[in-house]
């Protein structure tokens, strides 16, 4: 109550002007200030016994700039976690040239890494910005991590945002960034039948054609595929078309949101494929709900501020806000996401956001684990997390 009561008197505060910018920012991000405490909250949903969930480990919000060692402790030591714990899989992404995320430029050389110290778990890329790299260079990587990790690989395929990343794609193309979705569909086809063992004609820079065949042969006959999309229902439906899954998100949304992407998903799927959605949440739980909103406050709302910072441009709202309209912005945000967007809190509170990921066809929670809380309670938190996983194992499944 007092949060909520500290964000309306943030937002009294503002100048009409400024409370008219904050609005704007916070359509734009389909956010709004808490409801009055007359107005009940939406009642928790309890777990249903025909629920089931999987539940993976998620990896994105590492500070590059950071000096010393130990930067990919907290890594490792949940990745051995989750293949202790029966976790599905642990997602590494692809970031550069900025501190949010930047311990992470080349995702199979950490998947190398994770091979090394797991059995059972398998390994993905959460994302590869596939038109930054030539599909050659994927297909080897992914195959050599493929062998290291005893055929347990998969990667998210990415098109790629930030203008200045695609000085790293290959042949010089100046309508690259623009084609970045079309290019990306077309590297995993050649992606695929390189993995394959097809031998793929390409050019050389002098013009001549060769035949290419990439080592090493992996183990897996066929790359599993995902496809990272937060925004466009046309990229699922892409998605579906080629028989890939889906990785998306719950960053700046409700699950109601994802529920036409999801069905159109789902249509345009081959007949002979099922599909899988992943979602990513921001995830801490703990024995207690007021003990785990104290712990997560100040780490998650810097990270909303990280994030919103770097997807936004200078003629935003956000951008446009002052730091009180920024700071009443990001505790209302906060104010959501510990209520309906992320699984945080005890277990039973955690179990409603499954539930509701349950009812718009979700089959795995993706869950960002390392957006600012200490290492140590993370790796704490771990334990109250595979209780909720364990509630929602499949039948059948083993843990």
């Amino acid at each position: 109550m007092a949060d909520q009561q500290e964000i309306r008197a943030r937002i009294a505060a503002l100048a009409p002007g400024q409370r008219a910018v904050l609005e704007r920012a916070m359509r734009e991000r389909e956010l709004k200030p808490p409801a009055p405490p007359a107005v009940a909250a939406t009642p928790r949903r309890p777990r249903r016994e025909t629920s089931a969930m999987d539940f993976s480990l998620f990896f994105f919000s590492g500070d590059g700039s950071a000096e010393g060692p130990g930067k990919y402790d907290l890594l490792l030591d949940c990745a051995r976690h989750a293949d202790r714990l029966g976790f599905t899989a642990i997602w590494v992404p692809e970031r550069h040239f900025v501190d949010f995320g930047g311990l992470y430029p080349n995702p199979s050389v950490v998947a190398a890494a994770i091979a090394a110290v797991t059995e059972r778990v398998e390994i993905r890329a959460g994302s590869v910005a596939v038109p930054l790299h030539h599909p050659v260079r994927i297909a080897e990587e992914w195959a050599v991590v493929d062998n290291l990790s005893g055929g347990r690989v998969a990667i998210s395929a990415a098109s790629g945002w930030h203008p200045d990343d695609f000085l790293l794609a290959p042949g010089g193309d100046p309508d690259r960034h623009r084609r970045r979705k079309d290019v990306m569909f077309e590297s995993l086809d050649t992606v695929q039948r390189l993995w394959a063992g097809e031998s793929v004609p390409m050019a050389r820079p002098d013009g001549v054609t060769v035949e290419v065949r990439t080592l090493p042969r992996p183990l897996q006959p066929r790359l599993p595929v995902w496809i990272s999309s937060q925004g466009s229902v046309d990229t699922f439906v892409r998605a579906g078309r080629i028989g890939a899954n889906v990785l998306t998100a719950l960053v700046g949304g409700r699950p109601r949101d994802l529920a036409d992407k999801i069905a159109a998903y789902r249509r345009a799927l081959p007949d002979d494929h099922t599909g899988r959605v992943a979602v990513m949440a921001h995830t801490f739980l703990g024995t207690d709900d007021d003990t785990v909103k104290r712990a997560v406050r100040e780490p998650l709302i810097g990270y909303l501020r990280t994030f919103l910072s770097q997807q936004d441009n200078v003629d935003s709202a956000f951008a446009l806000l002052d730091d009180a309209g920024r700071e009443a912005m990001l505790s209302s945000a906060f104010e959501r996401y510990f209520d309906n967007s992320a699984l945080l809190g005890t277990p039973d509170k955690c179990e409603s956001l499954v539930e509701d990921l349950v009812d718009i066809g979700v089959d795995e929670i993706a869950c960002l684990v390392d957006f600012g809380p200490a290492p140590d309670a993370v790796l704490g938190g771990l334990e109250h997390l595979t209780e909720l996983k364990d509630r929602y194992a499949r039948r059948g499944a083993s843990s």
